[in-house]
């Protein structure tokens, strides 16, 4: 038996080329404990490096909010949002982005 996937639909949009919003899904293999932030860290690392979203070192911690996002329509912070079915992941303000999942404050 193969290994569990996910499919992850993430809010696209980059002002400098795109007309409109969309979304994008991908197909991200589901492992134990894993969070939105992992998620997005496996589509950038190994699907899609044009994908932008706040991530840093001690992202993990959910210390600085810095990637406060919508995970499935509710507020939350991606790095500690666990997900284990698809989900859809959005800026936390659709009208201020600056690309992908990057927002102004």
């Amino acid at each position: 038996m193969g290994e569990k996937t996910i499919n992850i639909k993430v809010f696209r949009f980059d002002p400098n080329k795109d007309k409109k919003t969309r979304y994008q899904e991908y197909a991200v293999p589901l492992t134990e404990g894993m969070s939105a932030m992992d998620a997005l860290d496996y589509i950038y690392q190994n699907l899609d490096s044009t994908l932008a979203y706040y991530d840093h070192a001690g992202c993990s911690l959910g210390i600085c909010a810095r990637c406060n996002g919508r995970i499935n329509g509710k507020p939350g912070l991606f790095c500690q949002t666990p997900v284990t079915e698809d989900t859809t992941l959005d800026p936390l303000s659709a009208d201020k982005v600056v690309k992908d999942l990057v927002f102004e404050r």
